[in-house]
């Protein structure tokens, strides 16, 4: 299951890997990245930057988004050890989905996935 956020967060990137995020700030709450899963780009409506064929500018502005889904966890919030009913180890961790937009120059959270 999954929840859809679309909500600012910042992040700190990783100083090897600039335009990869190492940790981000979400509603207050620092996580801190464990494992970068994959990453991939989304460059949908690129054309309503040149307008839509009347020569006027489209309302709409185009959609450049760099995603990272990577496995998160607050910061300083460690596996208990305790085992669940299924006998898998309990942990505060969940996957996240956050994109930074590349015509607004923000990052968001996207979705988390639970």
């Amino acid at each position: 299951m999954s929840k859809r956020y679309e909500e600012d967060i910042e992040v700190t990137p990783d100083p090897v890997d600039v335009s990869a995020p190492l940790s981000f700030k979400w509603r207050g709450r620092r996580y801190e990245i464990d494992q970068r899963m994959s990453s991939w780009r989304e460059a949908g409506r690129w054309w309503l930057a040149a307008g839509n064929g009347t020569g006027r500018a489209s309302k709409e502005s185009p959609r450049d988004r760099e995603y990272h889904r990577v496995l998160a966890r607050p910061a300083g919030a460690l596996a208990t050890g305790d085992l669940d009913p299924d006998g898998f180890m309990r942990s505060p961790s969940a996957v996240y989905d956050l994109f930074f937009d590349r015509v607004a120059h923000t990052w968001k959270l996207a979705r988390i996935w639970d």
